[in-house]
């Protein structure tokens, strides 16, 4: 089976261990200043800082993606109201895991990281769940996509992913439960898919093969919150967080008004 898609787009950043020492130095920064004028001198503060102009351009929209910061809309910038509350959540759990790190090795340290680990993965996921249900966010609906399709299916590889978006290029009102009778022949050996991808724009034949940047990233970020595990090339749900997600998916279907 070949099919043809769009190269999906995705924003290039996740919460690395760098992103989140740019996510504390970014609310030090709106603590320890007077107010900023505007989201530009916010931006060229953090450039003086040491992040560079593109970094800067790329991480304050995926942070007010996920919920950590919001800028649009305000009448004045204060300082005080940009980081959210479950941003601010976010950043005291960073700071207690920086804490307890650099005590002395224990039991009980240990103890404390991954108590400290699960409520960060917890954050994590609601930042997704965030941006899934922003319709601003065109990488949302296929993070929202994986999670159905698992729940669906079971699980999830590289070329399901791409029959994912195939077959939502073509409109379809239910294209996931459409995908039935391909998944089950795909996972019987009885076909193959073949997957070439284009550029957005690109018309239809025009695709070169290349590799797609976005299925890594979408079950990436899913994996350290804490939702999804990797088995041979296929992802799972963590069954100690289905019910989680099986609510998240029907919260963020009803926001896009979407088949569940």
């Amino acid at each position: 089976m070949d099919i043809l898609v769009s190269s999906p787009g995705s924003p290039g950043t996740n919460f690395t261990e760098n992103v989140k020492e740019q996510i504390l130095l970014i609310s030090d920064e709106l603590d320890k200043n007077d107010d900023f004028a505007s989201l530009m001198e916010l931006k060229k503060h953090l450039e003086n800082c040491g992040l560079n102009q593109n970094y800067v351009r790329n991480i304050l929209p995926f942070l007010q993606n996920c919920g950590i910061v919001k800028y649009d809309n305000i009448d004045t910038f204060k300082n005080s109201e940009i980081v959210t509350n479950i941003g601010r959540a976010y950043v005291d759990v960073l700071k207690s895991i920086k804490i307890a790190r650099n005590e002395e090795k224990s039991e009980i340290r240990d103890d404390i990281l991954e108590m400290l680990d699960k409520i960060q993965q917890t954050i994590y996921f609601q930042c997704l769940t965030i941006m899934m249900k922003n319709p601003d966010c065109n990488y949302g609906i296929d993070f929202l996509d994986v999670l159905r399709f698992v729940d669906m299916y079971g699980h999830i590889d590289l070329n399901e992913y791409m029959l994912i978006l195939y077959e939502r290029e073509k409109n379809g009102h239910d294209y996931l439960r459409d995908l039935q009778d391909v998944v089950k022949k795909y996972r019987n050996k009885e076909i193959e898919i073949h997957v070439k991808t284009k550029t957005k724009n690109a018309m239809e034949g025009d695709g070169k093969s290349k590799s797609v940047n976005s299925f890594p990233y979408v079950t990436g970020n899913f994996c350290k919150s804490g939702i999804m595990k990797k088995i041979d090339g296929k992802f799972y749900f963590e069954e100690n967080r289905i019910k989680e997600i099986e609510n998240t998916i029907e919260e963020v279907a009803k926001c896009r008004n979407l088949v569940r």
